[in-house]
């Protein structure tokens, strides 16, 4: 819906509907709906949006919604129906529920006290952020949004670190007690510009804690943390190495 802000008309949402669906839908037409179906096919969730079908009148899709049992009524104002960011919003501007009189639709971005927040198309001719009130939604349909999968990040033990350290910076150039776990913790010295790429090899020799001292040191400073002495070595310990797990993205600690 962001992309699609500012948008004013004729448009492209129109056109995009209007090759779907047919000259039905030629010239200006209303299209707050059919930039809810555009939206919701860009954004992978046509199915959970609009039930595979392309909505330009709202008040089908609103009762669409209600045969599947995901309707809810603004009955109950803002904070008794539990409206949410995602929800689907309708609105009747002669401040009722019935679904056979809504006017409008919108997504809800957020929420605030008693006030809604959306981004609606064909709003005052173009496609806006808005805030509105219990008085003016007649209700909101709630998608069944695919949960996304959890990620999970690999694994770099601090035990296999600090051997690796003292074995890999002790025995022969490229020598590697845990490679793989070297390779996470080296990337993320590569992501942070402070290893170049051809010494990240898993082995956890002088450069890489070379570079693990000045990113303990950089991230120091930025937290106003004040290590010093052997929390700015390039050893690694629990508390800098999962701060640049997390910082990175690359990997989680485990003992």
């Amino acid at each position: 819906m962001e992309k699609k802000l500012g948008t004013g008309e004729p448009n492209s949402i129109q056109d995009w509907f209007r090759q779907r669906n047919g000259p039905l839908y030629a010239g200006n037409f209303p299209w707050c709906d059919a930039t809810i179906t555009w939206a919701a096919v860009d954004s992978g969730n046509y199915n959970e949006v609009c039930f595979g079908i392309d909505w330009a009148y709202t008040v089908a899709h609103a009762a669409r919604f209600d045969l599947a049992g995901q309707w809810t009524p603004m009955t109950k104002g803002v904070q008794g129906t539990g409206i949410r960011r995602g929800d689907i919003v309708f609105f009747d501007w002669n401040h009722s529920s019935a679904i056979a009189a809504i006017d409008h639709v919108g997504l809800v971005t957020g929420v605030s006290g008693d006030a809604v927040m959306t981004i609606e198309g064909n709003t005052a001719n173009v496609c806006a952020r808005r805030v509105r009130y219990a008085a003016d939604i007649a209700g909101f349909g709630r998608p069944k949004y695919k949960t996304p999968p959890v990620k999970t990040l690999p694994a770099v033990s601090l035990a296999h670190v600090l051997a690796a350290q003292k074995a890999d910076t002790a025995g022969a150039q490229g020598s590697a007690l845990h490679r793989t776990e070297g390779r996470l913790l080296e990337n993320a010295l590569k992501a942070k510009g402070l290893l170049a790429a051809r010494w990240v090899d898993g082995s956890l020799g002088s450069k890489t804690e070379d570079a693990y001292s000045e990113w303990q040191k950089a991230y120091s400073a930025k937290h106003n943390l004040g290590w010093t002495g052997t929390d700015v070595n390039g050893k690694a310990g629990m508390t800098s190495l999962k701060a640049l797990g997390a910082e990175t993205g690359l990997f989680r600690v485990v003992a």
